[in-house]
């Protein structure tokens, strides 16, 4: 285990216990002097000794043997006792030889000494050798029984106190007229024999119990049958409802009691089957709804399947999938009962709904009850004589052991890299297969995408290689010495994953995992080998019977009530946010395994062969939040603020589960503090709005009129309102996402539903969020200290700044104390605890103003989907191009659209605070207002330069507030030197999304207007080619010899992630003092990085209006436009909606057919993604000359020129008789085109060089004929001089050739445009 010395492991030593030897020890005490206590243990001998010296604190252990005969057989104290009671005639302690105030057992032998034991061990071997019948031997019972077909009537055991007063709740819920209960109680507390008791308190006849899992069927037969407490009740399953129609209604006619087992799958179908009637039709008594295995995966692990590209691979993906929650909710919910109960073991998601309040939970029972209990049922009864510490109900429930490692090396610098990528779930990406679905030709599903990242990861854990953050604790002897992970499951985040695992581990060469036998249950390599779940479990068993260690490879199946035993580690190696299916998956390892060794008269010793269990994450943070998650939950139910006391329940399941991380080389076990200060710190580099949307939704304040009013106003988070609040005189949007095509025939988007059916599905959950985000965000901007919802109502009612805040953010008290009274009290805490955290990062004292001002910024930085803040790194950029000697303490600076400060913080960190508190701020807003007021407040300006009468948009409407170069800031006439900003970039015009203006060239104007020496804005780069009212502003810019710098970034996303800006963003410095027409402006041009190319130039091109992005471009143009044939595509090319249809008309079957028949003149009409349906030639007005001509049909909008990776410009053949809807429009319908050369126009329209021609006038995701200026026409006939019969490769470079490019510019061309 040389590997390990690297890390300093001696927490470990103490804490790894594994599987244990049954031991004889053996003890004295000068309580009872001259004695020495015998007795045994199946746990550890000093946890054992640690329970006696509760009563003889002062013991002195003497001996301490394993209690084997041979490797298969035990023996007992009992025997030890025998010899020295029998043999070597040792006197037992009798009672009254003592104190009756010392307790008293009868397992001390007088004047009896460790060579008495060691004597009467030899002894007992020596039988054993010699098979003579003289003690007690027990061997492993290995022997499978017969499946018993009814059981004997013979348990008399009565509740136990947590499941009595389960029973009292129950009693006490139906008789307050409760119906829908829930029993939240974790495995081992005994749920079905629970259930059936409160069957009995309320004297049902008919009970239902309905589960997704046939396995558990037998665990419910055994309950019903063999107690005396359930005697008249019949145990019946779906077999049994085949042998008679009527079998119910006979047994309750004969006064007979029915508990019926059914699976989901028996219920499932739209129509009730014949078998089932009796139980629609008739009222239960009692409807048992067993969700205990069931994770509520559906969202969660959809988020991570959306990323698949297909139909086909979804498919694939979910074939093994177990059940979800939502299918026995809704298969379940048309069952007429009396009352239900809910059984659940992880309902986090329902008790986050409204569908049971406080009174409706009849349990809540979590793992550390079970610990407490086992330790309390140890304390009363194990120093009794005659107690076997296997009969405590929890023996043998294993302590998780949780290590949080990260990865190695190389995979962590990978996941960074798919990060900066955009990739959310970068450790299911990491285990990506190259292929989903079976490849039988190359085997691409049994290849990693990232194989040797994942080869490096195995190493480690193997013990191979060495990393820092990582344990190789498969070579850790520990852990084999104890006999653990021996078997591992491996949860990965594809059914492929699984494959290429399997493969990787087979082929190559590892210390330890090369021992392990792989069982694949998820993979689509061979999918039939492991039918169902018992034919896994027979396989571990079969390899734990001989000796073999295995790893069970999984995605989910197998993860939701399944339990095999012998499981005890697992690797979890994919992403999930859900706490419910991450409990699901890791509670397989929490079942007891087990082995009864028996002696022939049928006495039995019950071995523990998994004390412990390990699960391994491979995400810190994701643990530390599930367990903060966990803990919020538990302690809402046990008092009425349940936030004030997390740190100790946290406190306390440490306790039962500690988690171990590595900290500069040293295993260090985790403390509450870490978790919260690990929760808050995760918190701190989120944004508002996304600690929003991950708060839960109590639907049911919706029936509350006022609450309903609220929400329905609010903009959802996703949308384009946002968390604007328009002003009376009309606020725009802040990106320009592009002018829509009607019908929406964007790019990759598949057909929206129309506006009337968007409206009937409004998205409250989205609607909740933004609420929750206005009460995050005051408790951000406020000063007072706030924990809670409660405290902020209180802080809005005693302060005049909060009312303002408040009153900005559209929050009115009255609505926020209905929420209080209301709110489902699990929603509230997590609402509480979020106030709680953000509001103590507001006013955290012990960092400085700068540091508080940058939590500021992450808090910010998204204030709607529509409305993203400056990101840092760009207010940096642009404060960078300010000539740093031209910025001097009496420098006056305006942010003419400060959204929350980002300048000033840019100006601040740059240039210190005297020169900020000469920095003043207009915001766009009232909102705007109070985030930039925060920022200054933070950094400790002064907020008098915060305008706070006026917003941005006031500034280009009609005012008073411009005169002589000033501009009134808090009725104070004032000239600025430099004027930098981020402005709204567009507003509505009264019409749809689509008829939005842009106006962000109305602040430029403005900052020009002040004359300062120095302005930078920045923009969306629409403006390059004009148009939608830009076409003078274009102009103005082209001709402005003051811009020094044009920094233009092909891809916003680099500078502005996850924003819809198609086309790119710009910002520009303006100097006064320069003249471009002599020194030229410098252009920076960004591509997918922030290093630019950087190429002095006009930014006038000679023969064209409009500014074209690359200085080779310019050059390229210029060659083709000096051919002397030139003529320009353009004028070939149609209007928008050629034939005068909208997009939509497809979803009309009455105007676009789907057959010829019936139709008097049919026409074939091209829909979205090539559709095909028919209409009448009458019905058409529009270009009807071109109906029977051939022609090319085009998408009109396409990625060319965005920043997009599909820049393809689809075009095909459109045959006589064809028209289409305005998702195509048509080319060269007026060149008489025939077969021939209407495909060699549609070859030409997949060039290279037509494409790139294309993108130049373009800079957005619309293709109108002016954006074809710049490709010339050719002559597509056979005497053309391009050979139209070649492969579109070879037409390309016979174009470079005619148009004389050079290598350089041919190299350009063809690596900006990628292949068809």
């Amino acid at each position: 285990m040389a590997n390990n010395n690297q890390f300093d492991i001696q927490l470990l030593e103490e804490l790894i216990i594994g599987r244990v030897e049954p031991h004889i020890y053996a003890f004295t005490t000068e309580t009872v002097p001259n004695y020495l206590k015998v007795g045994d243990t199946y746990r550890p001998v000093e946890q054992r000794l640690n329970e006696w010296r509760k009563h003889f604190p002062e013991l002195e252990k003497k001996y301490q043997k394993v209690a084997k005969a041979d490797e298969e057989t035990f023996f007992r104290d009992f025997a030890i006792h025998q010899y020295l009671e029998y043999e070597l005639k040792k006197l037992r302690l009798v009672q009254g030889d003592l104190d009756s105030t010392i307790y008293y057992s009868n397992e001390f032998f007088k004047d009896t000494s460790h060579n008495d034991i060691d004597e009467a061990i030899t002894d007992i071997i020596d039988a054993h050798k010699k098979n003579e019948p003289k003690y007690k031997f027990y061997k492993f019972d290995g022997s499978l029984l017969p499946e018993t077909h009814t059981y004997a009537r013979n348990q008399e055991y009565e509740p136990r106190p947590n499941q009595k007063k389960t029973i009292k709740r129950f009693r006490e819920a139906i008789n307050n007229g409760r119906n829908n209960l829930l029993m939240y109680a974790v495995m081992r507390f005994g749920k079905s024999f629970t259930s059936m008791c409160c069957a009995v308190e309320m004297n049902a006849k008919f009970v239902l119990i309905v589960s997704a899992k046939a396995d558990v069927k037998n665990e419910w037969k055994k309950t019903v049958e063999s107690h005396v407490k359930f005697d008249g009740f019949n145990f019946l399953d779906s077999n049994s409802l085949l042998e008679s129609e009527t079998i119910i209604k006979d047994k309750l006619e004969a006064n007979e009691k029915v508990a019926l087992f059914l699976t989901l799958q028996d219920l499932q179908g739209d129509d009730i089957k014949t078998k089932h009637k009796e139980v629609f039709e008739n009222q239960i008594d009692l409807l048992l709804i067993d969700e205990t295995h069931f994770g509520a995966r559906a969202l969660e692990y959809g988020k991570v399947l959306k990323e698949l590209k297909s139909k086909k691979e979804l498919k694939s993906e979910t074939e093994l999938n177990d059940e979800s929650l939502d299918e026995l909710e809704e298969t379940t919910k048309t069952i007429n009962s009396k009352i239900r109960i809910h059984l659940s073991g992880t309902p986090y998601r329902i008790l986050m709904n409204s569908e049971f309040t406080t009174d409706d939970i009849i349990a809540f029972y979590q793992f550390t009850n079970i610990a407490d209990d086992q330790q309390k049922w140890d304390n009363e009864n194990l120093t009794k004589d005659d107690t076997k510490e296997w009969e405590n109900p929890y023996y043998g429930f294993p302590q998780m052991i949780r290590f949080a490692f990260n990865p190695n090396e190389s995979s962590r610098q990978k996941m960074e890299e798919l990060k900066k990528l955009g990739v959310t779930y970068a450790f299911s990406e990491l285990f990506r297969p190259k292929s989903i679905l079976k490849d039988t030709k190359t085997e691409l599903h049994k290849k990693f995408v990232h194989e040797q990242e994942i080869i490096d990861l195995l190493n480690v854990i193997d013990g191979t290689k060495n990393d820092d953050n990582l344990l190789s604790f498969l070579d850790y002897d520990k852990l084999k010495e104890g006999k653990m992970c021996r078997h591992i499951v491996c949860v990965l985040p594809y059914r492929a994953s699984c494959d290429a695992f399997e493969n990787l581990i087979k082929s190559n060469e590892f210390k330890n995992l090369s021992s392990y036998e792989v069982i694949n249950i998820s993979g689509v390599e061979n999918e039939k080998i492991f039918k169902d779940t018992q034919s896994v479990k027979s396989k571990i068993e079969k390899c734990e019977s001989e000796n073999k260690k295995t790893i069970t490879l999984t995605v989910n199946r197998m993860l939701t009530g399944s339990t095999v035993p012998q499981w005890d580690t697992m690797l979890y190696l994919k992403d999930t946010a859900s706490p419910q299916e991450y409990d699901q998956a890791i509670f397989r390892l929490q079942s007891q395994f087990i082995k009864t060794y028996k002696e022939p008269n049928g006495d039995s010793v019950k071995y523990n062969m998994k004390p412990q269990t390990l699960l391994v994450d491979f995400n810190p943070n994701r643990m530390f939040q599930m367990q903060e998650h966990k803990s919020q939950i538990y302690n809402v139910n046990v008092e009425s603020n349940g936030n004030s006391r997390l740190g100790e329940r946290i406190e306390k399941e440490l306790q039962v589960s500690p988690i171990i991380v590595i900290n500069n080389k040293k295993m260090v076990q985790v403390e509450p503090t870490d978790i919260l200060n690990a929760v808050r710190q995760y918190s701190s580099e989120r944004s508002v709005l996304d600690e929003a949307t991950s708060i839960s939704i109590d639907y049911s304040l919706l029936s509350i009129e006022e609450i309903k009013a609220v929400i329905d106003r609010q903009g959802k988070i996703g949308s384009r309102q946002g968390i604007e609040i328009k002003p009376s005189e009309g606020e725009g949007d802040d990106l320009d996402t592009g002018d829509k095509p009607d019908g929406d025939d964007t790019p990759g988007k598949e057909d929206k539903e129309t506006e009337t059916s968007k409206e009937d599905k409004v998205d409250y959950k989205g609607k909740f969020a933004m609420y929750y985000a206005r009460l995050l965000f005051f408790s951000f901007l406020t000063d007072s200290k706030v924990k809670s919802l409660e405290e902020i109502i209180k802080a809005i009612n005693e302060d005049p700044n909060n009312l303002r805040i408040a009153t900005h953010l559209n929050l009115e008290t009255e609505v926020l104390a209905l929420f209080q009274k209301h709110i489902n009290p699990f929603v509230l805490s997590e609402l509480d605890y979020k106030i709680q955290n953000i509001n103590s990062l507001a006013n955290d004292t012990s960092i400085s103003p700068i540091e508080r001002a940058s939590n500021a910024m992450k808090k910010f930085s998204r204030l709607s989907d529509s409305e993203i803040v400056t990101p840092e790194i760009v207010t940096n950029m642009m404060i960078n191009s300010l000539p740093e000697n031209n910025i001097q303490n009496e420098t006056k600076i305006l942010d003419i659209a400060s959204k929350q400060g980002e300048f000033v913080y840019a100006i601040y960190k740059m240039y210190g605070k005297e020169i900020a508190n000469n920095f003043y701020s207009i915001p766009t807003s009232k909102i705007a207002y109070e985030f930039t007021r925060k920022v200054y407040s933070l950094l400790e300006l002064n907020i008098e330069n915060i305008e706070s009468k006026y917003t941005s948009y006031n500034l280009i409407e009609e005012n008073d507030l411009i005169k002589d170069e000033t501009i009134k800031i808090n009725n104070n006439d004032m000239k600025f030197n430099v004027i930098v900003g981020n402005p709204p970039y567009q507003e509505s015009d009264g019409g749809a999304q689509a008829s939005a203006k842009p106006i962000y060239q109305y602040f430029v104007n403005i900052a020009e207007q002040l004359n300062p020496n120095y302005s930078c804005i920045i923009m969306p780069t629409r403006w390059y080619a004009g148009g939608k009212g830009l076409d003078t502003f274009r102009d103005q810019m082209l001709n402005d010899k003051n811009i020094s710098e044009l920094h233009d970034f092909l891809n916003p996303e680099i500078i502005f992630p996850q924003t819809n800006n198609r086309g790119g963003i710009c910002f520009f410095l303006r100097d006064k003092n320069y003249d471009n027409n002599k020194d030229l402006t410098k252009v920076f041009t960004y591509g997918d990085n922030l290093t630019p190319t950087l190429n002095s130039r006009s930014l006038k091109t000679e023969d064209s209006d409009i500014l074209i992005r690359h200085g080779i471009a310019v050059e390229i143009l210029q060659k083709v436009k000096s051919n002397e044939k030139f003529e320009s595509l353009e004028e070939n090319i149609s209007s928008r909606k050629p034939f005068g249809l909208e997009g939509n008309v497809v979803k009309n079957q009455s105007i676009f057919r789907s057959s010829k028949r019936g139709l008097k003149s049919p026409i074939l009409c091209y829909g979205r993604g090539k559709q095909i349906g028919y209409l009448n030639k009458e019905e058409i007005s529009k270009n009807t000359e071109w109906i029977d001509k051939f022609k090319v049909f085009a998408p009109y909008a396409n990625n060319i020129g965005t920043e997009l990776n599909d820049d393809n410009l689809n075009a095909f053949v459109g045959e006589p008789n064809s028209i289409s809807t305005e998702t195509y429009i048509v080319i060269g319908a007026d060149l008489d085109l025939n077969k021939e050369s209407a495909n060699n126009l549609a070859n030409y329209c997949f060039t290279k060089f037509t494409r790139f021609m294309h993108s130049l006038p373009k800079v957005s995701q619309h293709g109108t004929s002016k954006t074809y200026k710049f490709v010339p026409l050719q002559d597509f006939t056979s005497k053309s001089d391009i050979d139209w019969t070649k492969s579109v490769e070879q037409i390309d470079q016979q174009l470079y050739k005619k148009y004389k490019l050079s290598n350089e510019e041919i190299e350009f061309i063809e690596k900006m445009i990628k292949p068809m």
